[in-house]
């Protein structure tokens, strides 16, 4: 069975390519030669604890996203499934995770699930993940205000989304409103099935259970930014480095820019100079704060994904 990734390709190409940028951007803003000096003398002992918290996350996730597929009884085997959640890794590169639709095409091209009864899982990731970091980033206003009136506001437009995917009454003005217009009228046959499995995923037992996934699993990327200054020589309070991490990541995602390239590395740079530390040092700690964070998933995404269509290929 062929998987087809052309429809996605050029997305994750140009995701690279602002990588690149945005890594080219920093060593400018900082001064290449200082930048390097720092990442020069980085304690290696602290390699292994960083790079494994992002792995951590997602190994949570993963957990979460089966018990999404068992709320809307999608069965599969366990293998594809692990294989499908890791290839949408390597979509983290693509504009607002667009790309992460990606699995609810695995899975209909392996098991024929339509992708109206699967990507309600996919919203319910996303919307999830984001309360989660907003609840970690809350926690670091608690010692650094910066940013809480962005906080506030997502968190109003997120709990206006989930109202809209939970309760039927918002959702049937919306309908009765663009119903009557033809070329709207069309996509309510796929919005009702749509709103079929996001009431089962956005159930209050099967939210707070998601919630708190998300909160233990980013919470480990949150110590990211911890280590990676104690590495280069640095220091930040754990409260403040879940705060750069989480805060960071609300501010990319809502900017729905590839991997919130350029936004979050701004954002972990200008905090962690607000709080004292040096240009270069944060320049060094956000290049080893956004490798393990990001790059790192999508590289072990793209491997997920290649195992997938082996895989799949030898099944079918």
């Amino acid at each position: 069975m062929q998987i087809s990734f052309k429809k996605y390709r050029k997305l994750v190409f140009m995701g690279f390519v602002l990588g690149l940028l945005v890594v080219f951007s920093l060593l400018f803003f900082a001064d290449f030669k200082a930048v390097s000096k720092v990442l020069h003398n980085i304690n290696i002992a602290y390699l292994p604890i960083i790079f494994i918290l992002a792995p951590l996350n997602y190994a949570l996730r993963y957990a979460k996203w089966n018990y999404y597929l068992n709320c809307l009884d999608i069965h599969i085997d366990k293998k594809v499934s692990r294989n499908i959640f890791i290839s949408g890794l390597a979509m983290t590169i693509t504009p607002g995770k667009i790309g992460e639709l990606f699995k609810s095409y695995l899975l209909k091209e392996e098991s024929n699930i339509p992708i109206a009864r699967s990507s309600p899982i996919i919203v319910a990731e996303r919307a999830t993940d984001g309360i989660a970091m907003i609840i970690l980033a809350s926690v670091g206003t608690l010692t650094y205000s910066y940013g809480f009136l962005v906080l506030i506001l997502t968190l109003l437009v997120m709990t206006v989304g989930l109202s809209f995917l939970y309760f039927d009454k918002p959702y049937l003005i919306v309908k009765d409103l663009f119903f009557r217009f033809d070329f709207t009228r069309k996509y309510f046959t796929w919005l009702d099935r749509f709103k079929e499995s996001s009431k089962k995923l956005f159930a209050p037992k099967s939210l707070f259970f998601a919630i708190g996934i998300g909160v233990i699993s980013w919470g480990f990327e949150g110590l990211v930014v911890f280590f990676s200054l104690r590495a280069l020589g640095g220091e930040i309070s754990i409260l403040g480095s879940i705060f750069v991490v989480a805060f960071s990541s609300v501010v990319g995602a809502v900017s729905t820019l590839p991997g919130g390239l350029g936004v979050a590395e701004g954002s972990i740079v200008a905090i962690l100079m607000l709080l004292g530390v040096s240009k270069e040092m944060s320049a060094a700690t956000t290049l080893v704060t956004r490798f393990s964070t990001l790059w790192l998933g999508v590289i072990i995404g793209m491997i997920g994904l290649w195992n997938a269509r082996k895989y799949m290929e030898i099944r079918g």
